[in-house]
């Protein structure tokens, strides 16, 4: 998302040329990219994205993105008036014949800037609601990750709410300075894709112990993965996860959040705190890195098996209420689950969870595992060894105000399995995990406008019609 003025002309200025006029008016200018295709700065200490001056083919293109910061803004203004002077020609709004810029300082007033940051938060907000995933923007000086967390820190809601947005600027701003001169974990390694396809190659960030020293770096960068080697133990084999796991295994009190992903060293790590991060983050990666879990609704692969949870709200150590803040914690909250057939389960296979005991019972939440089982504390506190799976959920929903696969259903449908108790996390067979695909991907479909994020949440980015 951006927005791009082209100053028609064959006069293609030196940089330095408008960067002088620029300075020579006031403005404090940083420069990142000095050399055409694209020259890329913004204003000290207020940038985020900055903006750009791009060489095209009928002369010069000035762009400025979205969750740009207000002096970005008027960075851009500024810079199309000098090129329109400094050239003598016409720029138009999007190369549109039928939008020549006359006055960029009226174009782009303060009015129209309140507009493109509200908008920009709308779009972002719809996305990130919709889908639970997080968005990367590059910045002046680093990347940037927006994401369901990082909103609902700064009270980013269905609301725009002018003061909450300008907080999130400012914080993304003081990010873009402070990481100016900072190193952080990026690599220039790409896991490359089965296919060969280059456009699916998956990106590295990486931790790494040699002679006994952890490397230098001061912030963890977003990546596709996020991967520890320990380079003095030739026997232990590296470890590489998907960097959205990132934050399940940091050591409390060193890193803290810059922002959705992406976390601040600001405390010494030591070789044994990297050992342990390795030890927890065994579970958590794929035994396959490419390989996209199919969400219950979207349809079923052949490598995913389907395992069904039980929960007794009067018994669990999850209450009704804990469930209930869950639908509408979906994307933030932290989820796992007692598995019985954990032998038989693994990272990427999927999972149901059924509401048993007094009340309406049914099912109340679908998703995928996202981690091996490993053991933990017993939740029930009689010291049995327990093994429990991490999740990450497509659909929550309140057993008693919403719409829900009731167990009087299953037990018509599917009458081989036990719906109404027993233990939770037995694996259900292929032939039946199909047939409770068909029923639940119907049942979405079918109630597809009661979805409310209230009463009944559901992972919109998945297609319920891919059967």
């Amino acid at each position: 998302m951006s927005v791009c003025v082209t100053i028609r002309t064959e006069n293609i200025l030196q940089p330095d040329v408008y960067l002088k006029y620029l300075v020579d008016k006031g403005e404090q200018i940083v420069v990142t990219s000095v050399e055409y295709p694209s020259v890329k700065f913004g204003n000290h200490q207020k940038a985020i994205r900055g903006i750009e001056v791009n060489n095209v083919g009928n002369g010069l293109e000035v762009r400025v993105c979205s969750f740009s910061s207000t002096a970005d803004y008027k960075l851009f203004a500024m810079t199309i008036n000098a090129l329109m002077k400094l050239t003598g020609d016409r720029a138009y709004l999007e190369d549109d014949d039928n939008e020549e810029i006359t006055d960029p300082f009226k174009t782009f007033d303060d009015e129209w800037i309140d507009s493109q940051h509200e908008s920009d938060f709308e779009v972002t907000r719809i996305l990130i609601n919709h889908s639970g995933e997080h968005i990367v923007m590059y910045g002046l000086f680093c990347q940037f990750c927006l994401g369901p967390k990082l909103f609902s820190e700064f009270g980013i809601t269905d609301d725009y709410e002018k003061a909450n947005a300008e907080c999130l600027l400012t914080h993304l701003c003081d990010m873009q300075w402070l990481c100016e001169n900072l190193e952080d974990t990026h690599t220039r390694m790409v896991i490359s894709s089965p296919t060969g396809d280059a456009d699916e190659g998956l990106t590295l960030s990486l931790i790494s112990i040699e002679n006994g020293r952890v490397n230098k770096f001061d912030y963890i960068s977003e990546a596709n993965l996020f991967g520890i080697i320990d380079m003095d133990n030739k026997e232990a084999a590296p470890v590489l996860i998907p960097f959205t796991e990132l934050w399940k295994v940091l050591p409390e009190g060193v890193f803290s959040a810059l922002d959705e992903l992406q976390f601040l060293r600001e405390k010494e790590l030591t070789v044994d705190m990297v050992h342990e991060m390795m030890k927890q983050a065994r579970r958590l990666q794929p035994e396959d890195l490419h390989y996209k879990p199919t969400y219950p609704g979207a349809g079923l692969d052949k490598t995913q098996h389907t395992f069904i949870l039980m929960w007794n709200p009067d018994i669990s150590s999850v209450s009704l209420e804990n469930h209930l803040c869950s639908i509408r914690n979906m994307y933030t909250g932290y989820f796992n689950w007692s598995v019985w057939e954990h032998q038989k389960a693994k990272c990427g296979d999927r999972f149901f969870l059924v509401k048993v005991g007094r009340g309406k019972t049914g099912i109340v939440m679908s998703g995928v595992f996202d981690s091996h089982p490993y053991v933990a504390s017993d939740w029930s506190g009689k010291g049995r060894r327990v093994y429990y799976m991490d999740m990450l959920p497509n659909v929550v929903l309140d057993p008693d105000n919403a719409p829900m696969i009731t167990t009087e259903e299953l037990l018509k449908d599917i009458p081989g399995f036990d719906w109404t108790g027993g233990h939770s996390g037995r694996r259900l067979s292929q032939e039946d995990a199909q047939k409770l695909e068909a029923l639940w991907a119907d049942f979405l479909h079918r109630n597809e406008k009661l979805i409310d994020g209230k009463t009944f949440n559901v992972n919109r980015h998945v297609s319920f019609y891919n059967l």
